[in-house]
């Protein structure tokens, strides 16, 4: 399965255009520093947050501690999109990856928003309809049992032209596609051994795409 639906692990630059209106609602930018949480699973809270600067790592975890990233946030998004809906509890994690800059909002405000400006509510339509496309890529990705296609689906997805450097770490990836780092290590050295990748420092350069698609296709799911 490879995609060709515009569908994209990163959010980032959707809410630009409004950066003055929520800086006109929200207190000034706090700073979190790298490894932070913002919000956890499971907490109650009808505040929604803007991420003016850094990058934020939504994610999902289980009783055995394993953990599941789902999107990577990063300038001019919008985190915390399930405290949209007053009083029920937040689904997913939310943790700087980087040091961060956030305003906070709260829902209603964000409903103010949308009654107001006719825009701003097509573009958060638009955002959470970019969101759920990709979460459905994502629950299809997932119901394949090669990890060695999930990377490859994953890959295939978000590196689209233009920079070509996958700045994630093993590790991140394995997070990312539900797999061990072991696993992930091994198919790296298979794409390193077929000229698709070649590493630079944490992560690595995707040098053939269409290389890795046809290697794809080639694998029973």
């Amino acid at each position: 399965m490879t995609n060709s639906s515009g569908v994209s692990y990163f959010f980032k630059g959707d809410f630009l255009p409004y950066r003055g209106a929520f800086e006109r609602r929200c207190p000034p930018p706090m700073k979190l520093h790298k490894g932070m949480c913002v919000s956890k699973s499971g907490e109650g809270r009808d505040w929604m947050y803007y991420l003016c600067r850094g990058t934020l790592r939504v994610y999902a975890g289980n009783c055995e501690g394993n953990e599941r990233t789902v999107a990577l946030l990063g300038d001019d998004s919008l985190a915390g999109l399930d405290c949209f809906l007053p009083g029920e509890t937040s689904i997913m994690t939310i943790a700087c990856m980087t040091d961060c800059w956030l305003m906070p909002i709260q829902n209603n405000a964000v409903e103010d928003m949308v009654r107001e400006d006719a825009s701003f509510a097509a573009t958060l339509v638009r955002y959470y309809c970019k969101v759920m496309r990709q979460l459905c890529f994502d629950a299809a990705n997932q119901s394949i049992n090669s990890v060695f296609l999930r990377l490859g689906n994953f890959l295939l997805t978000n590196w689209d032209g233009g920079d070509n450097r996958v700045r994630l770490s093993q590790q991140e990836l394995a997070y990312a596609v539900n797999s061990s780092r072991a696993s992930i290590s091994r198919a790296c050295r298979l794409l390193k051994q077929e000229g698709i990748i070649a590493t630079e420092g944490v992560g690595f350069r995707l040098l053939d795409r269409e290389g890795l698609r046809r290697l794809c296709e080639r694998v029973p799911q």
